[in-house]
């Protein structure tokens, strides 16, 4: 009853108002090399009901550890128009801030380092060696940066709104709600990918645990821990906007990298989040991840699949992108 309720409610408010529906793909305003779209005011359906039992009748093998209660319930939300970076950022954006700037990441000055890839092992080890400017596999300056913090990405927001500040401008960049990245991510689909229900359905759209991966990684049991099957070309990172935009044009919103939002998390965040805007719980020790990664299987991967980090946490499968809004920074919520 409360899924057919909710369907009714969507239907009864239209995605986007008159005036935003031309085609949101088309890019309204570039920075740094970056290509920006508008994703159109809207209202879609946040989250999933569904459980790891009603996912392994679908055919998807999450593992018997993994909680997907903190993906309900789904509820509607409704947002206001924002822009949004067509890609991850890449190495050779986030390089142009640290030159700026003499920026140094949580990775190089904690004595802790990021996380690089082992080829002996083929695992990921945290070592003071390992950081944005190298991840343990090859990385060219187009691909997405990884082994930042969010306490990174938020300096390299920070900058670029300073930036535009100085400039006389009213834009200021952000990383994503929560709620504005499923939206962005969705891109108007209901369903588990923004392609469609099934994984195979994200063949071109997503770099994603794939069958290259599986030959790289022969340590991993894939009979217990099913990939997508498909090729995407890919092991580890691929260059950014590689493969096939969603509806909104916004490539790798499945897959690539993990992305960090600005939202705090809590698991049971979802049952009482606001209907217009939210922005996240007003506390909390650990920020949202969205989207997966190079690494990740199916059900990693979905839209509504949310996990969490500390801060200051980095790796080699999580990098960001960057929403923009006019505006003052400080009328922006979720700080």
């Amino acid at each position: 009853m409360r899924s057919l309720l909710l369907f009714w409610l969507l239907l009864a408010c239209p995605f986007a108002t008159a005036d935003e529906k031309g085609d949101p793909r088309r890019p309204f305003h570039s920075e740094l090399g970056m290509t920006f779209v508008r994703i159109p005011a809207g209202q879609f359906l946040m989250g999933s009901d569904e459980s790891a039992s009603d996912l392994r009748k679908a055919g998807f093998e999450p593992p018997e550890d993994v909680d997907f209660s903190n993906e309900s319930p789904a509820h509607p939300v409704v947002l206001s128009r924002f822009g949004m970076l067509t890609t991850e950022v890449t190495r050779a954006q986030f390089a142009a801030f640290v030159k700026a700037t003499s920026y140094v990441t949580d990775a190089e000055k904690d004595g802790r380092g990021g996380h690089g890839y082992n080829p002996q092992t083929q695992t990921a080890q945290q070592d003071p060696r390992f950081s944005w400017r190298r991840t343990g596999f090859p990385q060219s300056d187009n691909h997405p940066v990884v082994n930042v913090s969010w306490n990174d990405a938020e300096a390299f927001c920070r900058w670029l709104t300073q930036q535009s500040v100085d400039r006389g401008e009213t834009y200021s960049y952000l990383l994503p709600t929560e709620a504005q990245w499923e939206y962005a991510a969705r891109a108007r689909s209901r369903t588990r990918f923004a392609s469609g229900d099934e994984p195979l359905s994200l063949h071109e759209f997503g770099n994603v645990q794939d069958a290259s991966f599986e030959v790289e990684f022969t340590k991993i049991d894939f009979e217990k821990h099913p990939g997508f099957g498909f090729i995407d070309g890919n092991v580890f990172t691929a260059v950014c906007g590689a493969y096939r935009p969603n509806a909104f044009g916004l490539h790798d919103m499945h897959g690539n990298v993990w992305e960090w939002c600005r939202d705090r998390y809590d698991s049971q965040y979802y049952a009482r989040s606001p209907r217009v805007d939210p922005a996240g719980p007003d506390s909390g020790d650990t920020r949202v991840l969205r989207g997966g990664s190079w690494n990740d299987a199916p059900h990693f991967v979905r839209s509504a699949f949310r996990i969490s980090r500390s801060p200051d946490g980095r790796c080699n499968l999580a990098g960001f992108r960057v929403v923009l809004q006019e505006g003052s920074e400080a009328d922006r919520p979720g700080r």
